[in-house]
C-alpha cells in the first residue's frame, strides 16, 4: 500500500469514530428527539465537539502548522462528505416511527454524491485546453511552435491518470514541453513510490526541442534532484535557455528564463526587446507576474494554484494559495504588459490532504505560439489579494 494511502486511512478511521460519536450524542433520549430545540442544540454541540476533536487530532498527526491545516481538511472531508452522511442516511432509513426521514436522506445522498464525485471522478476527468498566442516579433507566415504546459504532478505513486496524461502530451507532438514545478507529494518518510512515478512520467515525455523544468515547493531540492537525475530535461534555476529556429520565413528565437520557487534573482533576468525574439518566463508561483511588468516578458507560464481544486459555483475557488484574483487561478489571461497562463495541474495536494477536486478538473495546456500578432496593449495589472496562505 502506498504511504499516502496508509496516512489517509488513519484520517478516515478517525473521522468515522467522530461521526459515530456525533450520531450517538444527537440521538440520546426521547426528549431530545421529540423537541426540535433540544435536537438542534444537541446537533450543534455534537458538531462543535467533532470539530474540536478533529482539530486536536490534526494538530497531533499533522505536526507542522501548515500540514496540520491539510490534516484538518482531510478530517473535515472524510467526516463531512462520507462518514457523517452515511450515518445520517442510516438514521433516516432506519426510523421506526413515522417512516423514513426523506429530507435527511436526500441531504445525506447529496453529500455522499458530492464527496464521491470529488474523490473518485473529478480527479480523473483530465481536460485538454488548446490555446493560441500570437506575437508581433515573429513573422505571420512562420509555422507555430507547439508548447505543452503542465504543472503540479505531485504524484504519490503511479496511477492511470498520469499514464493517460503522458499519452495525451505525446500525441500532441509538441515542439517544447514546459513543466512548472511540484513533482512529488508526501508522506516523505518513504518517498520512493512517488519518486519512481515522477521519473516514469517525465521519462516518457517526448518533445522536439526538449523539456524545460523549474522547481516547485512540494518537495525538497534533494528529492527533486533525485527525480530529475539522468533525465533529458533542462532544469532552469535562475537560468535561461535560448532556442533559435529561424528559417526562410524570418528570424525566430525563443528566450526561456526559469525561475525557482524560492530564491528568485531577477537581477539575472536582463530585460531584452530584439527583432524576432519572444521571451518566455517560467516559474512555479504565478504571483511573480507583478514583478515582470516592464521587463520585456511576452508570456509567463506558472502553476501552483491547482485552479483551487475546489470551485464553488457562482463564487470560484475559496482557496488558491496565491495573491492573484480568483478569476486568474487558471487559464490564459492578459496581465499588465504580458500574457499569463496558469496551469491548474494534473495532480493534487498530497501528504496530509485528501486528493480531491470539485468542478476543477486536472488539465493539460496545449499552446500554439504563433507570429503575426498585434502589439500587446498594456493595461493595469489586477490588484493583489491582501491575504496569502502560502
Amino acid at each position: 500500500m502506498l504511504p499516502y494511502l496508509r496516512l489517509q486511512l488513519v484520517y478516515l478511521a478517525g473521522s468515522a469514530v467522530v461521526a459515530l460519536a456525533v450520531w450517538w450524542l444527537w440521538g440520546r433520549g426521547e426528549r431530545v428527539r421529540a423537541r426540535p430545540r433540544l435536537r438542534l442544540g444537541a446537533t450543534a454541540l455534537s458538531l462543535g465537539m467533532a470539530w474540536v476533536a478533529l482539530a486536536a487530532f490534526a494538530l497531533v498527526v499533522g505536526r507542522a502548522h501548515f500540514s496540520s491545516r491539510f490534516a484538518l481538511v482531510a478530517f473535515g472531508f472524510y467526516w463531512g462528505a462520507l462518514c457523517l452522511p452515511l450515518g445520517a442516511l442510516a438514521a433516516a432509513l432506519g426510523r421506526r416511527a413515522g417512516g423514513t426521514d426523506w429530507p435527511l436522506a436526500l441531504v445525506a445522498v447529496a453529500l455522499l454524491a458530492g464527496g464521491g464525485w470529488a474523490l473518485f471522478v473529478e480527479p480523473n476527468r483530465l481536460q485538454v485546453e488548446e490555446l493560441t498566442v500570437r506575437f508581433p516579433a515573429w513573422p505571420d507566415r512562420a509555422p507555430p511552435l507547439r508548447v505543452v504546459h503542465v504543472s503540479d504532478l505531485q504524484t504519490v505513486g503511479s496511477c492511470e491518470r498520469e499514464s493517460r496524461a503522458a499519452g495525451i502530451i505525446n500525441a500532441f507532438q509538441p515542439d517544447l514541453i514546459v513543466f512548472t514545478g511540484d513533482y512529488i507529494a508526501g508522506p516523505f518518510d518513504d518517498p520512493e513510490p512517488a519518486i519512481a512515478a515522477a521519473r516514469a512520467f517525465l521519462g516518457s515525455l517526448r518533445a522536439r526541442l526538449g523539456i524545460v523544468c523549474v522547481s516547485g515547493h512540494s518537495e525538497t531540492e534533494s528529492l527533486r534532484r533525485r527525480v530529475l537525475d539522468g533525465l533529458d530535461v533542462h532544469y532552469l534555476n535562475n537560468e535561461e535557455l535560448e532556442l533559435d529556429f529561424s528559417d526562410a520565413s524570418g528570424p525566430r528565437r525563443l528566450r526561456i528564463f526559469g525561475a525557482p520557487a524560492h530564491g528568485l534573482d531577477l537581477a539575472r533576468f536582463e530585460p531584452r526587446r530584439e527583432p524576432g525574439l519572444v521571451t518566455l518566463f517560467v516559474s512555479h508561483v504565478p504571483d511573480v507576474s507583478w514583478d515582470l511588468i516592464g521587463r520585456g516578458v511576452d508570456l509567463h507560464l506558472a502553476g501552483h494554484t491547482h485552479g483551487g481544486q475546489i470551485v464553488v459555483p457562482g463564487f470560484g475557488p475559496p482557496v488558491i494559495l496565491s495573491q492573484l484574483p480568483r478569476s486568474l487561478a487558471r487559464d490564459l489571461h492578459p496581465f499588465g504588459d504580458h500574457w499569463l497562463n496558469v496551469n491548474p495541474g494534473i495532480g493534487m495536494e498530497g501528504h496530509h490532504a485528501p486528493r480531491i477536486r470539485f468542478l476543477c478538473p486536472p488539465e493539460i495546456d496545449c499552446i500554439l505560439l504563433a507570429g503575426g500578432g498585434a502589439p500587446f496593449e498594456p493595461r493595469a495589472p489586477p490588484p493583489r489579494r491582501t491575504r496569502k496562505l502560502r
